[in-house]
């Protein structure tokens, strides 16, 4: 019986933690999702507020399944997931910008930090392979 080295490359900080920072998000917009359908049967089946479920509904799967597809290194999975990020990002400044107050700036630090994590060397190399 012959054993073979086998090598196991550690997954850098900078796409753990954008990964950790994607799966906060996941939970945040499952936590959403549920209060905007609360808001939905509550106001009578609004139009506004289904467009809000439609889209929390959209975020939470197309993020979840790039955090469920994060171990396959593809190239697709990191520019997808900048991708979600940098709109998650133009829709907290376009509320911002909407009169949303400082709220929706504040939720923009994570993709924001996600955006940068993933756009480092390390986290190309580790995704390139």
């Amino acid at each position: 019986m012959t054993t073979q080295d086998t090598r196991v490359e550690q997954v850098p900080p900078t796409a753990l933690i954008a990964r950790y920072i994607l799966t906060f998000q996941v939970a945040c917009g499952v936590v959403g999702t549920a209060l905007a359908a609360y808001l939905l049967i509550g106001s009578g089946l609004a139009t506004a507020f289904l467009l809000l479920l439609l889209a929390s509904v959209a975020f939470v799967v197309l993020s979840w399944l790039l955090v469920a597809r994060w171990p396959s290194r593809r190239r697709v999975v990191r520019w997808g997931a900048v991708g979600v990020e940098v709109a998650v990002c133009g829709l907290a400044l376009a509320a911002a910008g909407s009169g949303g107050g400082g709220g929706p700036l504040a939720w923009s630090v994570l993709p924001v930090a996600a955006v940068v994590l993933l756009l480092t060397p390390s986290a190309g190399r580790w995704f390139d392979r």
